[in-house]
């Protein structure tokens, strides 16, 4: 009898609506406290917003020659005057910033001298265009400097490449001819084994 009373309209109404508060309840259980920690977390966000700095800045020394100065303990290579630092600065959230200027401040100042290290100075770079699509695809100079470039074992060429297409899907490598004690000869450059790729930026008119 226990059975079917169970299975009655009204007990079936009385056993769902039972079970469905039972359900609510440990969903509640489950979400308030997740509705509770997102809402936390928006506070602490909306909080971090204005007591945090909201940008990121990285800096790099670049162009630098160097001064050997003898600090006693220890011998340092400071960067000599002239050199370049590249500042780069990001947005460290949801919000534009506006950087409204740069100052500088010195902190230490010491009455030393040292020798002039010209080692390290930057290595210039050269600059190239890559057209694709001219018959036959060539490489052009985007400067007065053009090939022939010399280079011994302790120097380098540094050669940037802009590589220009108008028309579909090219894959391509470079040759770079080279002589050497009256041998010549002429070395592949490509992607690790693998042609380059490049596709033109605009899709070709239908004919």
């Amino acid at each position: 009898m226990g059975a079917l009373l169970l299975w009655a309209p009204g007990g079936a109404l009385s056993w769902s609506g039972g079970v469905a508060a039972a359900a609510a309840a440990a969903y509640l259980s489950q979400d308030l406290p997740r509705q509770f920690s997102d809402r936390l977390a928006r506070r602490r966000a909306q909080q971090d917003l204005g007591t945090t700095v909201p940008v990121l800045v990285s800096t790099r020394v670049r162009n630098q020659d160097y001064v050997v100065l003898d600090e006693g303990a220890r011998v340092v290579e400071v960067p000599a005057s002239g050199h370049t630092v590249r500042l780069v600065a990001t947005g460290a959230g949801p919000l534009p910033v506006v950087l409204t200027d740069l100052r500088v401040e010195v902190v230490a100042r010491a009455d030393r001298s040292g020798d002039l290290s010209r080692h390290a100075a930057e290595v210039p770079v050269r600059r190239f265009e890559v057209l694709l699509d001219a018959q036959p695809p060539r490489v052009r100079p985007l400067a007065a400097s053009d090939f022939p470039y010399q280079v011994g074992q302790d120097e380098v060429e540094v050669l940037d490449l802009e590589v220009r297409t108008e028309a579909g899907d090219v894959q391509w490598v470079l040759w770079l001819d080279w002589s050497c004690a009256g041998r010549t000869g002429s070395v592949r450059v490509d992607l690790d084994g693998h042609p380059f790729r490049t596709a033109a930026r605009h899709a070709r008119p239908a004919v």
